[in-house]
């Protein structure tokens, strides 16, 4: 995924380096999509430094034990991550990934990290509010075979074959069993001085628009809060990529550039 002049860390790996880069982008990926996927979303963003952060037991850091709690996630991306935030920046989390980036930023809020007043965006993909139970927990109790059928039945159709890979649904089973565990917190519901916008797949059965409009009561900036939908499943912003990198310019562009597209 990496260039050879691009850095790297344990928790996150820079896309492409851009030392002039006026703003900072964290991707917090989900379960079941390849990092490297997004290694290509800054190629239309000249002015930002997108990092994909990487979580213990996936890609480079596969020999590692999966975090099962969120605390645990909170702790360590407080000492890893927190350090490397020195720009105005955003965080975008897809699935679990937008569970995990607004615990990071309300926990930074919460202990009053200098970096806190940095955040100026989150954006959350595919997940309802954390605060709020989990509106399918059926999959908890599934067989690894069940698993499976699900994960094809909700995946991007020209990508589903991927499940038909043993030794991807070898790594990707127990990974997503851990992630579930972290969803399965409800965490509170406090909200934080730091605009949200939701994106939604409108053919994702659970997380519909109603659901990810309760997303707002997390926000204290309600008068900005938005929810785009586009036509996909849970993996839209892969079935949708054009849409959805031309949504994130916009949205870059109203809460940072204060431009129009």
């Amino acid at each position: 995924m990496a260039s050879s002049s691009t850095k790297t860390h344990p928790w996150f790996e820079i896309c492409h380096s851009r030392p002039s880069a006026k703003y900072q982008v964290f991707i917090f990926p989900g379960a079941g999509v390849p990092g490297s996927y997004y290694n290509d979303w800054d190629r239309s963003f000249p002015e930002y430094e997108f990092s994909l952060v990487i979580y213990p037991g996936r890609a480079k850091r596969s020999s590692e034990n999966y975090l099962s709690t969120m605390k645990e996630y909170l702790g360590q991306l407080y000492r890893e991550l927190l350090p490397y935030i020195k720009k105005p920046c955003i965080f975008i989390g897809h699935s679990i990934g937008a569970r995990i980036c607004f615990a990071f930023a309300r926990f930074m809020i919460e202990t009053r990290s200098y970096e806190a007043d940095l955040i100026k965006l989150i954006i959350v993909m595919a997940q309802g509010p954390p605060h709020l139970q989990d509106v399918d927990p059926s999959t908890t109790n599934m067989t690894d075979e069940e698993l499976v059928q699900e994960f094809k039945r909700t995946a991007d159709p020209s990508t589903k074959d991927i499940y038909d890979y043993k030794p991807f649904i070898e790594m990707l089973i127990p990974l997503y069993r851990a992630d579930s565990k972290i969803g399965a917190e409800v965490i509170p519901s406090t909200p934080i001085d730091v605009p949200i916008i939701a994106y939604g797949g409108e053919k994702e059965e659970f997380i519909t628009e109603p659901f990810l409009n309760k997303w707002t009561e997390l926000t204290k900036k309600k008068d900005l809060f938005r929810i785009r939908m586009f036509p996909g499943h849970h993996s839209f912003q892969s079935e949708c990529q054009n849409q959805v990198l031309q949504c994130l310019k916009e949205d870059f562009n109203t809460f940072l550039n204060n431009t129009k597209t």
